[in-house]
């Protein structure tokens, strides 16, 4: 399992190094175009359910790489948090999630809705995940894993200003079930 969670981050290294390197060779398109190949988004939100549950934050950062036919190809990398607390009588348990996935989506655009940003695509990476268990008679116990971890992902974005644009993206798998938030376009 650690020599998975090493290759994992040395192959989301690489990526984000290759992204940063080929992502600042190639310049954005403009602000009135949808999804394309140069783009640059951070999104920033709120997620909620999946394997994890509980509630929490995320950042996501894609580029736009490709052009593949009329579709755009992205790359990035995305981080959460999420935090629940179950109470049964005297004992409460707290787990927490942070995964962290490289992403890959295909965009496509709306030849009559400029301003939407439909997508979907893959993730992998890790979900670092711990617990702990308290009873107020014995006291507590702490249990912590990291595990590889997949997803998929469908999302869109609706732009309300030219750098600025509401999302919202529905995961499977290893992925927060729901998250929603703004995008800001580098």
């Amino acid at each position: 399992m650690a020599r998975m969670q090493a290759t994992v981050l040395a192959l989301t290294g690489v990526l984000c190094m290759g992204l940063s390197s080929v992502s600042a060779a190639q310049t954005a398109p403009a602000t009135n175009s949808g999804f394309a190949k140069g783009t640059k988004l951070v999104s920033l939100g709120v997620i909620a359910g999946g394997d994890d549950g509980g509630t929490g934050a995320a950042a996501q950062m894609e580029w736009g790489v490709a052009s593949l036919g009329k579709a755009t190809l992205s790359l990035g990398a995305f981080a959460g948090i999420q935090r629940k607390t179950s109470q049964v009588r005297a004992l409460e348990v707290t787990a927490s999630a942070v995964p962290v996935l490289a992403v890959a989506n295909l965009h496509f655009p709306l030849g009559n809705q400029p301003r939407l940003d439909l997508y979907g695509g893959a993730s992998f990476g890790f979900v670092r995940a711990s617990a702990e268990s308290t009873e107020s008679s014995l006291g507590s116990v702490k249990e912590s894993e990291t595990r590889a971890a997949v997803g998929i992902q469908v999302g869109g974005r609706y732009k309300i200003a030219s750098r600025l644009s509401l999302m919202g993206q529905v995961g499977l798998v290893d992925l927060p079930l729901i998250q929603a938030g703004v995008s800001i376009r580098l």
